[in-house]
């Protein structure tokens, strides 16, 4: 491999508008789809509707037949813990709540980027939490 930044693909330059065919006439790209995960047949069907529901948004985020064991157990535990806030009699155990938010984090389905990795932010003045964060940088 020769040394420097790596070339774009021809797809990254034709999205940003830098494509010049003359140059990139050689070069191909190989595009392959993920495939949706694969749905058990061991799930119940409260796990069957929680997996319908949530598909689309686990596949916006790159889930894929990779990710279909991890994916099963997340709707089976979420139908769990629906199921439980929904007899509101017991609350569902905290181990339940803390894997779940686990598995949401895994598969990236829990929200924004900055809840599940990146710096902490001080909610009062929303300013980063680290005190070098500036070391190396002037004062604007």
């Amino acid at each position: 491999m020769q040394r420097g930044r790596k070339a774009d693909t021809p797809g990254a330059k034709e999205a940003r508008g830098t494509l010049r065919p003359f140059r990139d006439a050689g070069k191909t790209e190989i595009i392959v789809p993920g495939l949706p995960p694969v749905q058990p047949d061991y799930l119940t069907a409260e796990a069957i509707d929680v997996w319908h529901e949530v598909l689309p948004r686990a596949m916006a985020t790159g889930v894929t037949e990779i990710d279909s064991a991890m994916f099963a157990r997340y709707c089976s535990l979420e139908a769990l813990v629906r199921k439980a806030f929904n007899a509101g009699d017991v609350p569902p155990p905290a181990a339940y709540l803390t894997v779940l938010r686990q598995h949401e984090e895994l598969l990236r389905i829990a929200g924004p980027k900055s809840r599940v990795a990146g710096g902490s932010k001080n909610a009062n003045d929303g300013t980063n939490g680290n005190p070098f964060a500036r070391n190396g940088h002037r004062a604007r």
